[in-house]
């Protein structure tokens, strides 16, 4: 079969930042450290998949550490991974650890769905064995494709001097704001159709294929390494059950405009058109949708170079013509000799009369 290539449309749209009404005190002990959170996002909250936003955020993993003034070359780490959840209106975690007076504090943190990273999605690491702005959180071998596929946050607090308490102020230590963005890229595909209504146009089986699943990220200079890790490179793009498409790998096009689910990828810029769009486009007549009805069913195939930046919410927007399912149309025409009229003879007796 001849396949052609089909035109995407893309949409981008920034995540805007979003400021948290939620400010908490996580201990009411003296001279703890507790901490706050906001997180960027977008405008209108979705959490269709699972995107983290401040309404449904209850967890996240906390690193940590300090020097001492003339011991910077000695940091000293605090949180190694802790839990800070959320427990009715207060941030807390285990073990309450407190200022050290005239301490510099560096903290950092990150959700993935709420869980800790293993070794098999990655791994989380404190840098403590350089200096200076190196000192920071690692995330390597991040996987992430349709073995896992969440929402990752991350933020990070730095150079916080611990102020010693006094008689007139025993809590001259704020809580560690966060303030959480979004690292990965998401995407959906929606589906618009320009065949007439006399056709039921069925899509199935939408698939993003030949993507780089795996790489490492750090706050200074983001995402690198990023690479294709085994054949766990293709991803099925669902259409939701609740939208009246029908089953969850299939949509009707027909007087909508059906979206998939969004899914997140890790921010790369592709230099070749070597990533995938993949999907099988049933035409029926009518709606009875019976084996009868089909007209045809074509498997589609696009190909292009994105490039997916970092917290961008990318959707695809997929036209569909004849054009674009390899169809003949059925075209019209006159004759370029056609003479008119031609005339002929009657007389009266043609024509029978009668009389009331």
């Amino acid at each position: 079969m001849k396949k052609r290539l089909f035109y995407l449309a893309l949409g981008a749209a920034a995540l805007s930042a979003c400021t948290s009404e939620e400010i908490v005190d996580v201990s009411n002990q003296s001279n703890a450290i507790g901490f706050e959170n906001t997180v960027r996002k977008q405008s209108r909250a979705d959490a269709q998949n699972g995107d983290l936003t401040v309404e449904n955020l209850d967890k996240f993993l906390v690193y940590g550490f300090y020097t001492k003034e003339n011991q910077v070359a000695n940091p000293i780490q605090v949180f190694g991974g802790d839990a800070v959840t959320k427990q009715g209106s207060a941030w807390t975690y285990s073990g309450t650890r407190f200022w050290v007076p005239d301490a510099t504090y560096s903290f950092f943190a990150y959700s993935c769905a709420d869980v800790a990273l293993d070794n098999k999605y990655g791994t989380v690491g404190l840098e403590l064995n350089t200096t200076g702005a190196d000192r920071q959180l690692h995330i390597s071998n991040y996987r992430c494709d349709a073995s896992h596929n969440h929402d990752l946050i991350y933020a990070q607090a730095k150079e916080i001097k611990a102020l010693p308490k006094t008689d007139t102020n025993p809590n001259p230590n704020p809580n560690v704001s966060f303030t959480f963005e979004h690292v990965l890229t998401k995407i959906d595909a929606q589906f618009t159709s320009e065949f007439s209504k006399d056709y039921d146009v069925v899509i199935k089986d939408v698939k993003i294929t030949n993507f780089r699943n795996m790489g490492n990220f750090i706050k200074t200079s983001g995402w690198s390494d990023v690479r294709r890790q085994e054949d766990n490179t293709s991803m099925q793009m669902e259409f939701p059950t609740t939208d009246g498409f029908g089953v969850a790998n299939s949509a009707q096009t027909q007087d909508q405009k059906p979206k998939t689910k969004y899914y997140y990828v890790i921010p790369y810029t592709y230099q070749f058109s070597d990533v995938q769009l993949t999907f099988t486009i049933e035409l029926y007549k009518g709606a009875g949708r019976t084996k009868d009805d089909l007209v045809l069913s074509r498997n589609m195939e696009g190909h292009w170079s994105p490039k997916w930046q970092q917290g961008y919410y990318y959707t695809y927007n997929v036209t569909l013509t004849g054009t674009v399912a390899n169809l003949q149309p059925i075209v019209f025409e006159v004759a370029q000799d056609m003479n008119g009229w031609t005339i002929g003879t009657s007389t009266a007796t043609d024509i029978t009369f009668s009389a009331n």
